[in-house]
Order: structure tokens, then sequence, then C-alpha cells
């Protein structure tokens, strides 16, 4: 081989090395690229906010589903309701609106309203309602309505958890759960397709209704620890109170503690719930009612043929309890005779009036709404003799019954109240506040407050008049409105409404109740 050939050669492997070291350096950038390129989609990942509900990943969701603020995990309500089989609505049933709503599915409902931070809900088997406080108040962010998570786990039955290390939003639905503890417990009373729905909600607070081969009824806590033995007839759980209802054989009920400790004896044929923070109870024997504290006690003696008032009558004032009006006045009624019990058992009105609340049998499209209370001062309107008036929570007399009628409007979402007699009428709020009539306060004693009321009124309604300078104009359509309360014809004018992560529980049996502080 002569010089020049070994020049050539010397040069070729030179460029051979070359294309190499240039190919090794590629392949090691591409590696680099590839690995940071790897890592830049394992951050975004990590940081990406995900949810899985009942196992299941969810690909697609609202982007301000999950909003924090203040270290508070707030929930878009119409957004969620969906993932967890349920559907939401705005208003209510009667009326639209986007500072109000409820969630719904085939069992129960549960309503709330912006800037209030009480839930309420409702089975649709029945119609007791349960009031449940949230942490936070409702907000309206992004033009929706947003609850705090613990309000969102109550109002969709469901166990929500969050993992700050993956940004992860695990939930399990009562459905999943019933199914899931099923397979643990063989006696589970919460798995069969016919399972008392109220019982199902007993495992988002670590307890199970179990039934033993006798149909007899007991509760287990979700370590296996007995709560209840096994020999109630029927079980029911209250949520909002963590309580159970319990039937013996012979057919009588009492309430069980979620201890197991006896508040109330089982002595009586019904028991319901009057109000979860004064701890009372609606009871009765015989068909006779009354009330009792926690502790058994009797409030109200089993003596009346009712208790409380039918609020499906009076859907437009948005009453959320009909035997606890203002929080202190129990409606009774004993021989079609109404009268009041305060809360601690006292009577503040004597049973004598013929009725309480004024119905309105109104025809199609009339913008007349029948009237219960006016809650701008806590007035209960009331009948006798065919005719109506006012009084307050406290039972003193704000007008006497000498109207014809009282009626509500509903205006831009709020209601407006009006009471008529013969041809004068008037607007509630304004006429009271003419009379010097102050509306409740704190700051009011009760004294003068009852002083105000007594002295204003008896010198105002004279003659069975209301201040007859105010008389319904002409041009007004009227129509004819059969009463069956009042039992007589009527003339009625027309008129225009903070956060806790959690690993996935179910490596293990899932603690439902400290999923989410």
């Amino acid at each position: 081989m002569n010089l020049l050939e070994t020049e050539q050669l010397n040069e070729k492997n030179r460029k051979s090395k070359m294309i190499m070291s240039i190919i090794i350096v590629c392949i090691i950038l591409l590696l680099i690229l590839s690995l940071g390129l790897l890592y830049m989609i394992y951050d975004v990942k990590k940081n990406t906010t995900k949810l899985v509900v009942d196992t299941k990943q969810i690909a697609k969701f609202s982007d301000d589903l999950f909003i924090i603020e203040d270290d508070t995990i707030y929930v878009s309500i119409q957004d969620f309701a969906g993932l967890v089989g349920y559907e939401s609505q705005n208003g209510d049933h009667i009326s639209e609106g986007k500072t109000r709503g409820y969630v719904e599915n085939d069992y129960e409902e549960a309503s709330y309203t912006l800037n209030s931070n009480t839930l309420c809900k409702t089975l649709k088997s029945g119609t007791d309602n349960e009031y449940f406080d949230m942490k936070k108040p409702i907000k309206m962010i992004n033009d929706k309505l947003y609850m705090s998570v613990d309000g969102v786990q109550i109002a969709t039955t469901c166990a929500i958890s969050y993992d700050n290390s993956n940004k992860q939003y695990t939930v399990y639905t009562l459905p999943y759960l019933s199914t899931y503890w099923t397979t643990k417990f063989a006696d589970s009373a919460v798995g069969d397709k016919d399972a008392d729905f109220s019982n199902q909600k007993a495992l988002l607070y670590d307890m199970i209704v179990v039934k033993n081969s006798n149909n007899k009824y007991g509760v287990r806590g979700l370590n296996n620890e007995e709560i209840i033995g096994t020999k109630y007839a029927s079980i029911k759980f209250i949520e909002s109170t963590k309580e159970f209802i319990i039937k013996t054989d012979d057919g009588k009920m009492g309430i069980l503690s979620s201890k197991g400790v006896t508040k109330i004896e089982p002595v009586y044929d019904s028991i319901s719930q009057i109000d979860k923070n004064l701890n009372l109870y609606l009871v009765s024997n015989n068909k006779k009612y009354g009330v009792v504290n926690q502790t058994g006690n009797i409030i109200i003696f089993l003596e009346y043929d009712k208790i409380g008032v039918d609020l499906t009558q009076f859907r437009n004032n948005d009453i959320k309890n009909g035997c606890l009006l203002f929080d202190n006045c129990i409606p009774v009624q004993r021989d079609k005779k109404w009268g009041f019990f305060d809360k601690t058992g006292k009577q503040i009105v004597p049973v004598e009036y013929d009725g309480i609340g004024c119905i309105l049998s109104t025809g199609s499209g009339s913008s007349q709404n029948n009237i219960l209370v006016i809650p701008e001062y806590e007035a209960i309107v009331v009948q006798k003799d065919k005719s109506y008036g006012l009084i307050d929570s406290l039972g003193k007399e704000l007008i006497p019954c000498r109207l014809d009628l009282f009626y509500s409007i509903t205006n831009s979402g709020q209601n407006e109240y009006y009471m008529r007699q013969g041809e004068v009428e008037r607007e509630v709020i304004s006429w009271l506040e003419e009379q010097g009539i102050k509306r409740p306060s704190g700051n009011i004693e009760i004294d003068e407050y009852q002083d105000i009321n007594t002295n204003t009124i008896t010198n105002e309604v004279q003659n069975n008049e209301i201040i007859p300078d105010v008389n319904i104009s002409n041009s007004y359509d009227t129509n004819t409105v059969t009463d069956e309360n009042i039992g007589e014809n009527l003339n009625v004018q027309e008129v225009q409404e903070n956060v806790q992560s959690q690993e996935n529980p179910f490596s293990q049996p899932p603690a439902v109740n400290t999923l989410m502080e």
C-alpha cells in the first residue's frame, strides 16, 4: 500500500469516527430530551387535578369543578351532581333562580341557598325535613353555586377524599359503598334492592345495619363491633343526629344513640324528629300526639289530634319545619281548634283558633299564594270565625281576626304580603311599619315589644276596618275564590315572586366519616 492510499484510509477512518461520535452525541441528546419530556409529562400529570369515582378514572370533567379558597375545597354543585347519580336544579319546585337550588335522586332531595350554611334534606318517602350545618356558606363562583366539600358529601350521600401529593379526588357513592360492605358482612341489610335508603346512609358514618336469619335488625361498626343487638323488628337511621329509631316486636318505637345508648324508651306508636338542635321529637300513642326531648321527658302531653302544619299548602312561604315555626312556635290541634306552645312546652296561645294560615283555592294561572307566615315580623296567620288575623312568635296578637283574607305574591323572587277587608286592601309590612310596630330583634325587650303590639293594634283596628283611606282600584279584574277553610266565596283582587389528604381507603375497609373533616 503506497503513501497516498494510507492517507486516504486514515481520512476515511477519521470521518467514520466523527460520524459515529456525532451519532452517539445525538443519541445521548435524544435520550436526555426524551427523559426530560417524560419528566415534563409526569410533572404535568402530577399537577393536573384528577378525579376517581367508584374506582373509575373520570377523563372529562369541568376545569372549575373543584376550587380551593382559604384552605377550603369548594365544589360546583351543578357539575358534581351528575357524576354521582344526582340531578341538579336551580331555584325550587315552583320558581327559577340562581341564588338557590336543590339536588335529588330517586330517594331524597337536598336544598340550599346562597350565603347560607344550612342544608335541608327530605326523603321522598316522607315529609320530615333534616337540617345540617355546613362549615362554610354557599358561594357564587363563576356564576355557579359552590358548596364546601363537607356539605357536598351530605347533599349527595357520598364520601370524598383528596390526596394533595398527586392532586387526586377520590369519591365513593352510596350504592358502591353498600355493595362493597355487603361483601364484607354476610348479614348486611343494606345491599338488597329493597334496602332502606336511610339505613344505607349509616355507612357514611362507619356503621352498618344488619339483619339475622329471624329478620331481626341491629347495628354494627364497620370494625365489626356490635352497637345495637339484632333484636328489633325494624331500625331506621336518622342522619342528622346519627341516631336510630327502633321498633320492638309489639310495635313500640324509641330512639337509640350511635353508641347503642337508649335515649327514648320504646313506648310510642310513632316517633320522628322535630328539631336536631333542640332535641325535640314528635311522638304518638293511640292517635294522640305530643312532644318529648332527647331524654324522653314530656314537653307537650300526648293530648292532641295533630301537631304541625302541612307545608305542602304553603310552598311559596319557604317554611322548613311545619312543627316548629320561627324556632319557637309548635302548632297543636285538638277538636278542630288550633293553639301554640313554645319550644319549652309553655302554652303561649290557647287552643281557640279555627285554622292556621290562609288557603286560597284560586283558578289556574292566579298569582296569589297561600300564606302561613310573614317572616319579617315572625308573624303567623290565624283564623277564627271565618276571619283572619296575625299573631307573633311569642303568641301576642298583632292584628285581631277581622280580615277577609291574607295572601302573598312573588315578584322578582321576593314575596310581598297583602291583607284585605271588604273593599280595603293593604300591603302588610308597610302597614305594620306605619303603626310603629317594630320587627323582632334581639335588642328589643320582650315586654316592650308585646306592649307595642297590643296597644297599637287595638287602637288602629276599629269597627272591622283597616285604614279605610286606601281602596282597591276599580280598574283591577277580580275573581271568585272558594276557600275550604273559610267555607264561603271570597272576591279576591288579581295581583302580580379545611382539607384532609387520604390514601385510597380500599386497600382496607374505608372508614368513611374520617375521609374529610
